[in-house]
């Protein structure tokens, strides 16, 4: 019994980040996507399927780009470090 419960918790605590990622990056092209629908449509006279997943993909790569940098870096640690004041996002953070 104990072997089951260790192996549930485990799958748990790997199964609950990653829908919780896929969500989120769902939700997140939900916005992008009705962003660039009307420029899509003024652009190219219709719309453009799945230009909403490739401007996610874009802005990930560049927030990425800038993350990895020394600039990018420091405001991180900077904003991380103020949203660290606020105490429910601390919990849950």
């Amino acid at each position: 019994m104990q072997s089951l419960r260790r192996t549930f918790i485990a799958g748990f605590f790997v199964t609950v980040p990653l829908i919780i990622s896929v969500a989120a990056l769902v939700w997140i092209f939900g916005i992008i996507d009705g962003f660039t629908a009307p420029f899509a449509s003024r652009i190219f006279g219709r719309a453009v399927p799945g230009l909403g997943i490739v401007v996610t993909l874009l802005v990930v790569l560049v927030v990425g780009g800038v993350a990895t940098n020394v600039i990018g870096r420091r405001a991180l640690a900077r904003g991380e470090s103020w949203l660290l004041r606020v105490p429910v996002f601390r919990t849950i953070y």
